[in-house]
């Protein structure tokens, strides 16, 4: 999957755009999001990385050599997090 059908997945999952952020040149998705969620980065290089913002901290969670798999990684990892949040 690309990132726009990552975001379309998202959105067809009802995953609130708080919970995740997509950063490349042509889609910026955060306006307004959590403290610490992950964030879709498009490298300048070519990779393509989650990055995590914390109280002014920033760190890269996880590196890949293509989109399609920084964008399932992405799916993956917020699904989780949404279910949690949807449990509770």
């Amino acid at each position: 999957m690309n990132r726009h059908q990552l975001l379309e997945r998202l959105n067809e999952a009802g995953v609130s755009n708080r919970f995740y952020g997509i950063s490349t040149r042509d889609l910026s998705t955060f306006d307004h999001l959590l403290e610490a969620v992950p964030i879709l980065v498009e490298g300048t290089d070519g990779r393509w990385s989650i990055d995590v913002w914390e109280r002014g901290e920033h760190w890269v969670k996880a590196s890949f050599e293509s989109e399609e798999e920084a964008c399932s990684h992405l799916y993956a990892d917020v699904m989780r997090q949404w279910e949690i949040y949807r449990s509770r």
